[in-house]
């Protein structure tokens, strides 16, 4: 199990025994739904930062999935075949069977993927009966160059050496079978143009009229100037936030985490629980009240039945002056609380 900040939920695929791990906050029911990818030798816990800023939004679920292989999601049997394909049929049942809940409305989804989960999120995009309405990518344009997918072997290098399979596999909480395929060249086995350059992606796109944001490092070797300038010129609407720093891929802090999820519109903060204000302080006793300590300090199954109601106004409240025929209603009192000698 790897280390969550969120609860490990558990879906069952339909067509096989495996299982997919998820994350999740907010109201399943919630109009709104971003799912996030992670990239190739990514899982879920990298989207722990963001899930944790989505937790105090309404209307917004916020929900993090496991690949086969990676984190607690199952391997595939024999911890081999693991492809885009793959990935892109189990991505799919998720979101039918667990974001697309049958008699409920339709939620808005959006697509957060990093690296390869950003690739993986506009073929996704492509199925219209997903009604994906808006991407967000982590460092990955319209394209790939070449050198970019070598340079990202090289960023695993530690000390200049590559480390051992099973080494990099319980380091990043991945199977042993992930190391060995994504360093093939079947792992990507989707459509897609290529030139001297490297893959393109824009065809996968054509059509898409969503909400596109952006999020990349000005220190990425993945998605460089080059990219972004591409992107915007496909889609001139597309909103862009540059890290200063960031390589490749760009950390969920809290200016990253804040972009994205204004991109999705219409969430607001949840109220706030309602503080009961602090009781008041007991106003000063009126002056006559001074006058009687006896009477205010005696527990209540104590008192008379004898006592009025009603207590006299103060003397100094009194209209007309007292008679000497009449007696205090103070000295009154204090004659029928104290106890008569036997």
């Amino acid at each position: 199990m790897t280390e969550q900040l969120f609860p490990t939920q558990i879906y069952k695929l339909p067509t096989t025994s495996r299982r997919l791990a998820y994350s999740e906050v907010g109201d399943s029911q919630a109009p709104h739904v971003l799912l996030c990818l992670p990239g190739l030798l990514e899982t879920r816990a990298s989207f722990d930062p963001l899930l944790q800023s989505a937790a105090s939004l309404q209307g917004l679920r916020v929900v993090s999935l496991d690949l086969c292989g990676r984190g607690d999601s199952d391997a595939l049997p024999n911890d081999a075949g693991y492809c885009m394909s793959q990935y892109l049929q189990d991505t799919t049942s998720f979101i039918r069977d667990v974001l697309l809940t049958q008699g409920q409305a339709l939620p808005r989804i959006t697509l957060l993927g990093t690296s390869m989960g950003g690739i993986l999120a506009m073929y996704l995009s492509q199925n219209p009966q997903l009604g994906i309405q808006a991407l967000f990518l982590n460092d990955v344009g319209l394209s790939l160059h070449w050198m970019s997918i070598y340079g990202l072997y090289g960023s695993m290098k530690k000390d200049g050496r590559m480390p051992a399979p099973d080494e990099l596999a319980q380091q990043l909480h991945v199977s042993l079978g992930v190391v060995a395929a994504v360093q093939s060249p079947h792992h990507f086995d989707l459509p897609y143009k290529k030139d001297w350059k490297g893959m393109r992606f824009v065809q996968v796109l054509h059509g898409f009229t969503g909400e596109l944001r952006l999020v990349y490092g000005n220190e990425s070797g993945v998605c460089l100037g080059t990219q972004v300038v591409e992107l915007q010129t496909h889609f001139p609407k597309a909103r862009v936030l540059e890290v200063a720093g960031a390589k490749h891929p760009v950390p969920f802090d809290a200016a990253t985490c804040a972009f994205l999820l204004k991109g999705l519109g219409v969430v607001t903060p949840k109220p706030q629980a309602v503080v009961k204000p602090a009781l008041e302080a007991e106003p000063a006793p009126a002056p006559w009240a001074a006058q009687a300590p006896q009477m205010l300090a005696l527990p209540v199954k104590e008192l008379p039945l004898e006592v009025p109601a009603v207590v006299a106004p103060p003397v100094a409240q009194v209209a007309e002056p007292i008679s000497q025929a009449q007696t205090p209603w103070w000295r009154w009192l204090k004659q029928r609380l104290t106890p008569k000698a036997k």
